[in-house]
């Protein structure tokens, strides 16, 4: 029945609109179907499937177009249902979730939306060779049982303090599965999601066509038609909004915020938010070009080398601050005491360091995207360095190929990365980027860590998991594998002559469905 129906609702949807086919010609509807916001992205997503990519343009297009059982509240503190009908219930024991789900929510292809879909999603991300970025989401589900079509019940394998948030995340998105196994939804994700938003086209690398989904199960959207261009230049992106041909810049640099704060009808907004900026560096001589990367007196020299503070002041223009802790302010876990891990900046010690072991002229290589602002920081790093006596060679690559490149053994010695921490759980960025299974770009591989880090999640009470998530953090900064940089402000600036409610939530994520338009009075 579920197929046949399917069948009947594309043969009507086919007709009444051809010109709505997923494809790459990339033709950008007419306003005529209403308003149209144009969106401005610095770098090309990597990709358009919710459980395949992980980096932030990839989000800002996809978020529009699938969704998540739960969805994190705008100032990051708390968690709602969005394609659940109520938070989770657990059991006495915590070992079992109940999860509700909404009863009215379709697929944009018209498919119904049930609890096979969400059991598909936990298969898929279990699947070694599905290709999941995220299989820590779905870690502690040993295995569940759907009750009906709109109730399932997850059988955990130990009590998840964070199972919420996780089920929150991108990356635990709903997908159809029909659709997931006949085409390839990176590229075309046509029908398969149940946001507001649908796909209509693209040219891959420059633009991105969605257009309101007139069947979506919160009502349809003010906004007519999102286009998201690709401009990595941003003097041109600037541009573009000084002429009125864009009405939102996501991602607006330190060192553009007095231009556009200064364009007539638009507002400009600078505000805190979870992601994080900081130094991953190898550990061992199978994983690191220089073999004296495993010794941690040599790590902790390179950090002591480095003036964060400085940077910060003098390059970021207010927008950005500095916690000692990997695990920042803004995260559930984190304490005070996290001011006191790891190494600060002593150049002093850095170059008795270098002196009394010979380090001189040795050379370390940093990796880092082409991004601009990670150019910066690379080139500050490597004078840093210098004044201590080590030499800095700079090697990058483009984003989508630095993604990548990343995980590759003694490619590099340390690399600049950042993470938006969108389930806002300190577990979830100690676990994700650092754990032996999951740290794929870091390669820690510290079984002591991962016990700390495991012990966080295996209990509801926040101060236990504070303590555990103090300990794992005292650990991996002291054995000098990661340092903070700065958390930036998320800054965007938008048309506000025509928009309204334009906001970024703690992740920086946006949704263009809670957005309206302005009224002509």
């Amino acid at each position: 029945m579920r197929k046949l129906l399917t069948a009947v609702l594309v043969a009507l949807m086919l007709l009444a609109t051809t010109a709505c086919s997923g494809g790459n010609e990339g033709d950008t509807p007419s306003d005529d179907a209403g308003t149209t916001m144009h969106i401005e992205v610095t770098t090309a997503p990597v990709g358009l499937h919710p459980l395949k990519t992980n980096d932030s343009p990839s989000t800002f297009v996809s978020g529009q177009i699938f969704e998540t059982l739960y969805r994190r509240s705008e100032d990051g503190t708390s968690y709602n249902p969005q394609l659940a009908a109520e938070l989770p219930i657990f059991s006495e024991d915590g070992l079992t979730a109940t999860i509700k789900l909404r009863d009215d929510v379709t697929f944009q292809d018209g498919t119904p939306f049930t609890a096979d879909d969400v059991a598909y999603m936990i298969d898929s991300i279990k699947d070694p060779d599905y290709g999941s970025m995220r299989a820590s989401i779905v870690e502690s589900i040993e295995s569940y049982e759907i009750v009906d079509d709109y109730t399932i019940d997850l059988h955990l394998a130990y009590v998840d303090g964070v199972l919420t948030a996780k089920l929150a995340h991108s990356n635990a998105a709903i997908v159809n599965p029909e659709l997931d196994q006949s085409k390839d939804l990176l590229i075309d994700p046509t029908g398969a999601g149940t946001g507001a938003y649908q796909f209509v086209s693209s040219v891959p690398g420059s633009t991105y066509v969605l257009e309101a989904y007139d069947g979506y199960w919160g009502g349809e959207p003010e906004i007519k038609t999102v286009q998201f261009d690709v401009v990595a230049d941003e003097s041109t992106a600037l541009a573009r909004l000084q002429t009125g041909e864009a009405d939102l810049y996501t991602t607006v640099s330190a060192d553009a915020v007095s231009t556009a704060s200064n364009i007539p009808g638009y507002t400009l907004v600078s505000e805190s938010n979870s992601a994080i900026y900081y130094l991953a560096l190898r550990s061992t001589e199978e994983t690191a070009l220089n073999p004296l990367m495993a010794d941690v007196e040599f790590r902790k020299t390179i950090i002591q080398a480095i003036d964060f503070d400085t940077y910060i002041d003098t390059m970021m223009n207010g927008v950005a601050s500095r916690s000692q802790s990997i695990v920042g302010p803004t995260l559930v876990g984190y304490t005070e005491a996290m001011e006191e891990a790891g190494y600060t900046y002593d150049k002093e010690a850095a170059q008795a360091a270098v002196e009394a072991n010979g380090w001189e002229g040795e050379t370390v290589t940093l990796f880092a995207a082409t991004r601009d602002w990670q150019q910066d920081l690379a080139v500050y790093m490597q004078d840093q360095l210098a004044q201590v006596g080590l030499n800095l060679e700079i090697v990058s690559e483009e984003w989508a190929s630095f993604l990548t490149s990343a995980k590759e053994d003694k490619k590099f010695d340390f690399v600049i990365l950042s993470w938006s921490n969108v389930t806002g759980d300190g577990q979830q960025m100690l676990e994700p980027n650092f754990s032996t299974t999951n740290g794929v770009r870091v390669k820690y591989n510290n079984a002591e860590f991962d016990e700390m880090v495991q012990n966080s999640v295996l209990t509801t009470d926040i101060a236990e998991r504070q303590q555990y998530m103090l300990e794992a953090v005292n650990k991996i900064q002291g054995d000098a594998i990661t340092t903070p940089v700065y958390s930036a402000n998320s800054i965007y600036v938008y048309n506000s002559d025509k928009f309204a409610n334009v906001v970024e939530d703690a992740s920086a994520q946006f949704y263009v469905k809670d957005f309206t338009v302005v009224t002509a009075e």
